[in-house]
């Protein structure tokens, strides 16, 4: 089953059920951005009073759909992943009509829509301001994972280390990203387009994660250079506080057990 089928297959289980009063495709191929490789995430929405009995249903109607090889439904909330048995993914999340207003026509391709709800989309939505409780989790989280780097160097734990080093970038992907200001930033598994090309320079750039103790140094120290100038800057953006007395304290950490300073 190709893409294409798949959406219709998706399309057609969902019009079967009357409690869905309208489905839109979202993700890359509501915004128009989808490749061979995006998968078919689907917004569908359904009255207040039907969501636990959809949300109940949703194994059987998936069924109906595809078989896969994997269903399950994500935090416990209104969306669902699902993969078929030749890798087609797709997820399908839930809303009411009282979402439709804070959805926009510019990150949704209607599939169908027997309650006039289109029409309630806005035709654009506002691009993304930097989340102050992520920007301020995520710095929280980076200086933790930094100041561990002379555990695991003491231990001569360097797989361990190499581990560390790739949280680290994956840390400051996540912080970058969140000084991306578009409406929708996508999935996880697509940054061209989204970075700045010099964003995504600066990552290339990043030293090779290997298991030794050089390779963890330098990959701790060059993650902490671009992580922690953007933190400052995004942390001054939301009027937040900077945690001096952390990043103080990790500094005069790695300098009095691995003679490292942070720039």
């Amino acid at each position: 089953m190709n893409s294409d089928k798949l959406i219709n297959s998706i399309s057609q289980a969902l019009q079967d059920d009357s409690r869905v009063l309208a489905a839109w495709l979202s993700g890359s191929r509501g915004r128009g951005t989808a490749d061979r490789y995006s998968d078919v995430d689907v917004w569908l929405v359904v009255s207040a009073d039907d969501v636990a009995g959809f949300i109940e249903d949703w194994p059987e109607l998936s069924d109906r759909i595809t078989p896969t090889v994997l269903r399950q439904q994500v935090g416990g909330g209104p969306v669902f992943n699902a993969v078929t048995p030749d890798w087609q993914r797709f997820d399908i999340a839930i809303g009411t009509p009282e979402d439709v207003p804070n959805r926009s026509r510019s990150t949704l391709r209607p599939l169908f829509d027997r309650a006039g709800l289109t029409e309630k989309l806005k035709d654009v939505g506002e691009a993304l301001a930097p989340n102050p409780g992520r920007v301020a989790g995520l710095t929280t989280e980076f200086l933790r994972v930094l100041g561990l780097l002379p555990v695991v160097v003491g231990r001569e734990e360097y797989v361990v280390a190499a581990s560390g080093t790739g949280l680290l970038r994956q840390l400051l992907i996540q912080l970058m990203l969140e000084d991306v200001a578009v409406e929708d930033r996508g999935g996880v598994l697509r940054l061209k387009g989204l970075l700045p090309p010099q964003r995504l320079a600066e990552l290339a750039e990043l030293p090779a994660i290997e298991a030794t103790r050089a390779a963890a140094l330098a990959g701790h120290l060059a993650c902490a250079r671009a992580f922690l100038p953007l933190s400052r800057e995004l942390h001054g953006r939301c009027d937040l506080e900077w945690p001096e007395e952390l990043e103080a304290a990790a500094r005069r950490h790695l300098r009095a057990e691995l003679d490292l300073e942070l720039d």
